[in-house]
C-alpha cells in the first residue's frame, strides 16, 4: 500500500501479464457525481499512458480527500512510478 494526502493505492500481484485497475471515489469525499466521474476518467487516462500497465499487478486507487483534486496528475504519476518500482523489485 502506498498513500499520500489525496490517494491510497493498494496493489497485489496477479497471474496476468497486464495490470488491472480498480477505482474508488467515495461520495463522501466527492459529493457531485460529475466530479466523481471526471476524477475516474482522469485516473483511467493516466493509467493508460503510464508504464505501470505492463506490470502483472492488480491496483486499486482510492481517493482520500476530495478537496483540491483538480490537478492531481503529478501526484498520481509519482505514486504509479513508486508502484512500478516495487513491482520490478519483487
Amino acid at each position: 500500500m502506498l498513500s499520500d494526502k489525496h490517494f491510497k493505492i493498494f496493489f497485489i500481484p496477479n497471474q496476468f501479464k497486464k495490470a488491472r485497475l480498480g477505482i474508488v471515489v467515495a461520495k463522501r469525499n466527492v459529493p457531485k457525481s460529475v466530479d466523481r466521474n471526471l476524477t475516474k476518467r482522469k485516473i483511467r487516462a493516466l493509467f493508460r499512458i503510464h508504464q505501470i500497465k505492463e506490470c502483472g499487478i492488480d491496483i486499486v486507487v482510492m481517493t482520500r480527500n476530495g478537496e483540491h483534486l483538480d490537478n492531481f496528475v503529478d501526484t498520481l504519476s509519482k505514486l504509479f512510478s513508486r508502484v512500478a518500482t516495487r513491482c520490478a523489485e519483487s
